[in-house]
């Protein structure tokens, strides 16, 4: 996909050590999101575990644009200055 091209839809999950955040993130490419956020794990296939419920769940409460950096996003960057 070319730069110009409309985002995709991504499922990603925040490793915190003693479970994960899952949320969707629009963005150009999986590379993008991995080079803004390394903190994030972009998830290629729904886990097996995830039913089609929590993941229309997740659709719907925690989707966020990567150019907006709000809501998820944002305090995944509100920990960075913490830890700096």
């Amino acid at each position: 996909m070319t730069p110009e091209g409309p985002p995709e839809e991504f499922l990603v999950v925040y490793d915190y050590g003693q479970g994960g955040v899952w949320a969707y993130v629009h963005a150009r490419s999986a590379e993008h999101i991995e080079k803004l956020f390394p903190e994030l794990k972009v998830v290629r296939e729904r886990p097996g575990w995830m039913t089609v419920e929590m993941e229309e769940s997740i659709r719907k409460n925690r989707t966020v644009d990567i150019g907006g950096q709000t809501g998820f996003l944002a305090e995944i960057l509100k920990s960075r200055k913490k830890r700096a």
